[in-house]
């Protein structure tokens, strides 16, 4: 006789085992579950918060530049990205904990869950620029510390002390880089905050901004040797890579924070070698831009790009739009003077990035509904 659970055991074992892209599959097609609402639970993709990732950054950089309607419009949307992607999280937290957890400890999963920490703290920014509302930047900078602490450290040593690890070639790309965005998105909203920060944690938010460029330099030059030295297919070659600039930049931003301050005077005899790592961090991220743009032409060219929609998407997005609010927040420490045109243009250019990563993505949603 079968068990009770036998329907949630086969839908366990089926999602436990797919990849990134075969969950967001799944997510828009699944078949093991009866009825809608348990199908989007069951094979919702946990990186899906890149979503709000992007459009946290491009509604900042949008009211950086002064279009002040779109960034407050983006917040109101983003809001909603956010409530949904937390709600389907739990809930699936709830009913699959042993996926969830299976996934965690995956090497080329895991690092994926990282974009809630990045997500969060993103939606906090966009709080603490766009409204008067001083409770929810604080609010969700405790959420955003509290998921860092739980899934950096539970992916770290996890996927340590696993007896099956996937091979580099199958389980490292930029997906692990968001180990230096979560962190730092929580140092950039954590020094963005109204009123002055106890000294305390000034010190370890900075701390924390450290540690988050040396796990970049620890993980950067194994990719650099996977795409130098081992075979990359070009069809395959993963949103994903962008996270090589976007990581650059926001530790960046991240730096240019810290030097901002209140409690500039603590770092004082440091503060020449924190500008100094600043704008190498903003220079390397300003030369990763110019290779990812080279390959893309590339693939283009040699028509390799794969025109399949998935969530992974917004990892390009969320660089590019990084990289131009960081590129403005860099120049104005620096007192270097921006042509007021040239900013805007640059948010133009990412704000229809965006437009149209999310018409696609509807698209891709109204397509899967027909077919259903």
């Amino acid at each position: 006789m079968r068990s009770p659970y036998f329907l949630t055991e086969r839908v366990t074992a089926l999602i436990s085992s797919a990849s990134l892209d075969e969950k967001w599959l799944l997510f828009m097609n699944p078949a093991p579950c009866s009825s809608l609402i348990p199908r989007i639970i069951a094979h919702f993709p946990y990186n899906y918060f890149a979503l709000v990732m992007a459009t946290g950054i491009v509604s900042i950089g949008c009211e950086t530049a002064g279009f002040h309607s779109i960034a407050r419009a983006l917040l109101y949307l983003n809001t909603l990205h956010y409530a949904l992607c937390l709600i389907l999280a739990i809930a699936k937290l709830i009913t699959y904990p042993t996926v969830v957890w299976e996934d965690l400890i995956h090497s080329d999963k895991g690092p994926g869950y990282l974009t809630m920490v990045a997500g969060t703290s993103v939606l906090g920014v966009q709080y603490n620029a766009l409204t008067t509302l001083h409770s929810m930047p604080n609010v969700l900078m405790f959420i955003s510390i509290s998921l860092y602490m739980v899934v950096i450290f539970s992916l770290i040593a996890g996927i340590a002390m696993s007896k099956d690890k996937c091979s580099p070639a199958q389980g490292l790309d930029g997906l692990w880089l968001l180990c230096t965005v979560s962190g730092c998105s929580i140092v950039v909203l954590g020094m963005s905050l109204r009123g002055t920060a106890p000294q305390l944690q000034v010190l370890m938010l900075t701390a924390l901004w450290s540690a988050s460029i040396m796990l970049y330099f620890i993980i950067i030059p194994l990719i650099f040797f996977k795409w130098l030295f081992s075979s990359v297919n070009r069809k395959d070659f993963s949103p994903s890579w962008w996270i090589n600039m976007g990581a650059l930049a926001i530790a960046s931003l991240a730096g240019v924070k810290v030097l901002e301050n209140d409690h500039h005077d603590l770092f004082l005899a440091v503060t020449p070698s924190i500008i100094t790592i600043t704008f190498f961090l903003w220079a390397a991220a300003a030369w990763w831009l110019i290779l990812l743009l080279t390959i893309l032409v590339w693939r283009t060219v040699t028509r390799s790009l794969n025109l399949a929609y998935s969530p992974g998407n917004w990892s390009i997005v969320f660089p590019s739009g990084m990289f131009a609010v960081t590129t403005m927040n860099v120049m104005q420490y620096l007192k270097v003077d921006l042509p007021t045109e040239w900013v805007r243009v640059a948010m133009v250019g990412v704000l229809l990035l965006w437009l149209g990563f999310y018409l696609w993505m509807l698209a891709s949603f109204c397509k899967r509904i027909k077919v259903q």
